[in-house]
């Protein structure tokens, strides 16, 4: 047994997740793999397949929205304007010195979450609700981590690219990639099962005083967990694709390169944490070290994101080495802090020889 299947199996033991799917490569090759576990335990248990694809969730931030902001700014996007320049309704005051680069760089100031389908499902009105969010912060001033930021920049690659995001996606960067990652899956039985109920969004939006009539009861399977993606269509910019560690590898390759290193360099370094264009850097990353310090074997270059259904890619420039962790950790339920089952697996396969 590998050291990668070892860990999963422990991993699967202590009830981390119910299957998993994990990957060390460079950017030519993979140099191990493994996967274990159940797809599903509940209604009833079905074995995790080689081809089982997992909700990358967050992952779809750096692999969709980041990869898509590459394409656009070489196209003449410039990172400096404001939102209000795609959309009127962005122009208001609340939007004063927002910038598409604070969008991507969760330092726009707006608030983390928001149940956006209380207000309307749909791309229109998801557009008129984002027009009326409140900051929090001013812009600039602080790392706020947002899915509203990246739904709000979806909106502006739509408009840039006339086109769905997942159109422009699957032409610009899965096909040249040959990642078969994917929004809206075909079959419930290709992906992992996630959350049952909707449980977590259920409770979150009672926190705020919300309701909403149409949360799911069953287990979610071979649909997007995020809320938000699901009642946008299933595509948004920061949740909604599907794909297998593979996928991500794939799709994870070409940052690799040295064209896009100003796009993965820290460009928040006087905040609490690092931040590029949709990437992660390891300054303040909890999926690395519990003291948010960048370990001694990743190098402080390395960049990376995690996704909230238990995923993650960390890719380290310095060594040629990218790392890929997929899990349906939220299945059947949330449990608590899953940044220590990552901590354990950087800390397996980071710095080593594969």
């Amino acid at each position: 047994m590998s050291g990668l299947d070892a860990f999963l199996e422990e991993e699967i033991a202590a009830a981390s997740f119910p299957s998993a799917s994990a990957l060390v490569g460079s950017s030519d090759s993979i140099l191990a793999a493994a996967s274990a576990g159940h797809a599903a335990v509940v209604p009833e248990r079905s074995p995790l397949a080689p081809e089982t694809l997992f909700d990358l969730a967050s992952l779809t931030k750096p692999l969709a929205a980041g990869a898509l902001a590459h394409g656009a700014v070489k196209a003449g996007l410039d990172l400096a304007s404001p939102p209000g320049r795609f959309f009127p309704g962005w122009k208001r005051t609340r939007y004063d010195g927002i910038t598409v680069e604070h969008l991507l760089t969760h330092t726009a100031g707006l608030p983390d979450w928001f149940p956006l389908y209380v207000r309307g499902e749909g791309v229109a009105a998801y557009r008129r609700t984002l027009a009326e969010i409140e900051p929090v912060a001013l812009p600039g001033s602080a790392v706020l981590y947002s899915d509203l930021g990246i739904l709000v920049f979806g909106e502006i690659l739509e408009t840039f690219f006339s086109a769905p995001i997942d159109r422009s996606w699957g032409d610009l960067v899965a096909a040249p990639s040959g990642s078969g990652a994917r929004y809206l899956p075909a079959a419930a039985d290709d992906c992992a099962a996630t959350e049952e109920g909707d449980s977590t969004e259920r409770a979150m939006t009672a926190d705020l005083g919300l309701s909403y009539a149409r949360f799911r009861t069953g287990v979610v399977r071979g649909e997007v967990h995020d809320g938000n993606a699901l009642r946008r269509g299933g595509v948004s910019a920061h949740a909604g694709l599907f794909g297998t560690a593979e996928d991500v590898w794939r799709l994870a390759r070409p940052w690799l390169a040295p064209d896009r290193s100003d796009f993965v360099r820290d460009r928040t370094p006087a905040l609490t944490e690092a931040r590029g264009i949709a990437w992660q850097g390891g300054r303040g990353a909890r999926s690395l070290s519990e003291s948010g310090d960048v370990p001694p074997r990743i190098s402080q270059r390395a960049f990376g994101h995690t996704g909230f259904t238990g995923t993650s890619v960390w890719i380290d420039p310095d060594i040629d080495r990218i790392y890929v962790l997929l899990t349906n950790r939220v299945h059947p339920r949330v449990e608590g802090d899953f940044n220590a089952v990552r901590r354990r697996f950087h800390a397996l396969v980071a710095g080593r020889e594969w």
